[in-house]
């Protein structure tokens, strides 16, 4: 379980205070908000890359800074490195998450292929996307933290994610995602959660 216990975040003003939520394993969240609403900010605060104002985050029973490799998160291909290739990233992300994933698997099931050893300043928006998505499967997180990842997909492979989404979630696997738009996730999601005045979450 990812449990967030009365937390309050604030960077030039205050984003959220006193909220609590248990994100249970197994189950697949969706959160639908426009920009701005502060869920960009809930999943770097859960990553532990703004700081709390009071407050915990735990995995597993445990403070999210013993578990961090449980989780995986990357907010955007906006952080990816030009001059590297794809193989790279994976080759990090499984190493440092430990995984026993076969990165190749990943590779081919994304077709991939052609395009990953060439330097990512090269790649195409949805390239760039699906070797963010290849990154999630590649780390065998426990916890999948996803912030807007259908961006630039293709409606094949927006499918080809939900189905695979589904089946990491059956297999016991907590996944959140975000999205601008309610329709896009809500079919797939066991539980729907909405931000109102920057501080309460509500299942729908």
């Amino acid at each position: 379980m990812l449990k967030i216990e009365k937390i309050t975040v604030k960077t030039r003003e205050l984003i959220y205070s006193d909220v609590s939520y248990q994100f249970e394993c197994g189950k697949m969240y969706g959160i639908a908000a426009v920009n701005g609403s502060g869920k960009t900010t809930l999943f770097r605060t859960m990553m532990g890359l703004i700081p709390l104002q009071s407050g915990r985050i735990t995995v597993d029973g445990q403070d999210i800074e013993k578990k961090r490799s449980r989780i995986f998160y990357y907010e955007s291909f906006e952080w990816l490195d030009g001059n590297l290739n794809g193989r790279d990233y994976l080759t990090f992300v499984q190493s440092m998450w430990h995984s026993e994933v076969s990165a190749q698997k990943v590779i081919d099931y994304w077709e991939m292929n052609d395009f990953i050893d060439v330097p990512i300043r090269k790649y195409s928006l949805g390239m760039k996307q699906r070797l963010i998505i290849a990154m999630y499967f590649v780390s065998g997180a426990k916890y999948l933290i996803m912030d807007e990842i259908t961006n630039a997909l293709d409606e094949a492979n927006r499918q080809k994610l939900f189905q695979s989404l589904k089946t990491m979630r059956d297999k016991g696997r907590m996944i959140l995602l975000s999205s601008h738009y309610k329709e896009e996730i809500q079919e797939i999601c066991d539980v729907m959660l909405t931000m109102r005045d920057w501080s309460k979450y509500e299942n729908y």
